[in-house]
């Protein structure tokens, strides 16, 4: 059942389509940018055919990270370089993390405490249980020995 959630999610999040009139106003990105940022090969339009542009969610989440970042003052070369950067970072998280969420524990729903056991490393010759924890101190990881 769980995989099925993740297919219907993946396909809303692939098939969703916005046009670039909504892109333009929802993130304050001027057309005449987007169409720029495609010449330049930074971003991919879909459904171009119809002679009106649309985007992808996932390249309207690239667009708006790329003004996030010439907002704070990257040039435009160096907020997609960033945005490529961050999407490798995400990839190698996701595939660390994919069945992490099992292993959380909540210890304050309110404040959004936690613990997640991460698994087993060898600490000379014990082996240690790492455990990541997210409390009044911010995030920290322990070694708790078995």
């Amino acid at each position: 059942m769980e995989n099925v959630k993740k297919k219907k999610l993946h396909q809303l999040f692939e098939n969703l389509e916005i046009g670039i009139g909504g892109v333009s106003s929802s993130l304050g990105v001027s057309q005449r940018q987007l169409r720029y940022w495609e010449k330049k090969g930074y971003i991919k339009p879909i459904n171009e055919g119809s002679g009106v542009r649309h985007y992808s969610l996932a390249t309207v989440y690239l667009i708006a990270f790329i003004k996030d970042q010439l907002d704070a003052g990257y040039t435009l070369e160096a907020a997609v370089k960033k945005s490529k950067e961050i999407r490798i970072k995400s990839k190698i998280a996701r595939k660390l993390l994919r069945n992490a969420f099992d292993d959380i524990e909540v210890t304050d729903e309110a404040k959004g405490y936690g613990k997640i056991e991460m698994g087993t490393i060898k600490v000379g010759d014990k082996n240690a249980e790492v455990v990541g924890i997210v409390d009044e101190d911010g995030s920290h990881f322990e070694l708790k020995e078995e």
